[in-house]
C-alpha cells in the first residue's frame, strides 16, 4: 500500500488522466516517508508512447518545421 503523499500523486495522475509511458516497470520514491512503489498500470500505457499535436505556436520556433508563408 502506498503512503499518502504516492497515494495523492496517483490519484492526481487518474483526475486529470495524466498516463506514463515506459517500457520498463516504473518505481516512484517518496523522501518523507522513505517508501518506493512500482506505479500502478492503470497509469501506464505500456509500450505505446502517446505524442501530442504540435501547437502552431511551436511550429512557428522549430526551423525544421515546414513553412507555408
Amino acid at each position: 500500500m502506498p503512503c499518502e503523499h504516492l497515494q495523492e500523486l496517483f490519484d492526481l495522475c487518474e483526475k486529470h488522466d495524466l498516463q506514463i509511458a515506459s517500457q520498463d516497470a516504473i518505481k516512484v520514491v517518496c523522501r518523507q516517508c522513505q517508501e518506493q512503489e512500482v506505479c500502478p498500470s492503470s497509469l501506464t500505457d505500456g509500450d505505446e508512447v502517446i505524442e501530442m499535436p504540435r501547437s502552431k505556436a511551436n511550429n512557428a520556433s522549430d526551423p525544421t518545421a515546414d513553412s507555408t508563408t
